[in-house]
């Protein structure tokens, strides 16, 4: 079952603006940090993806950025089960779908665990770096 995680996302449009019609994948993913906020109640994911975008912003040539960090924020959560969080590194495969109305995400690396439901899932935030 292999979804489109942009179509599930508040607003693609900024995804949209940088990555054109290009989906990047959620395989094996870099994750930097899991913060949960208690307004939503919301977890945010922050994550390095794989795929540069083939037209990146003028600035982020200039620059010679050659990495895209995303921040996905899931909110109005409904459930979350976590465990194993034991490492400084995680690359990890982020499965993302919507059924019965909630989104669902399931991520599974080494000990490291982590599902949730949510109502909305959107990307909080788009920044480049060099890697």
């Amino acid at each position: 079952m292999m979804t489109n995680w942009m179509e599930l996302i508040v607003n693609p449009q900024p995804m949209k603006s940088i990555y054109g019609n290009c989906v990047p994948s959620l395989n094996n993913v870099e994750v930097h940090s899991l913060v949960f906020h208690r307004d939503g109640p919301t977890l945010s994911i922050k994550l390095n993806l794989n795929e540069y975008p083939l037209r990146p912003p003028k600035k982020w040539e200039v620059q010679k950025f050659n990495t895209v960090q995303i921040t996905l924020s899931f909110s109005d959560l409904k459930s979350v089960n976590m465990s194993g969080w034991i490492y400084t590194g995680y690359l990890m495969s982020l499965v993302v779908y919507k059924e019965n109305g909630l989104i669902l995400l399931n991520a599974k690396e080494k000990d490291f665990e982590l599902k949730l439901e949510a109502k909305f899932m959107d990307v909080d935030s788009i920044s480049a770096y060099l890697k």
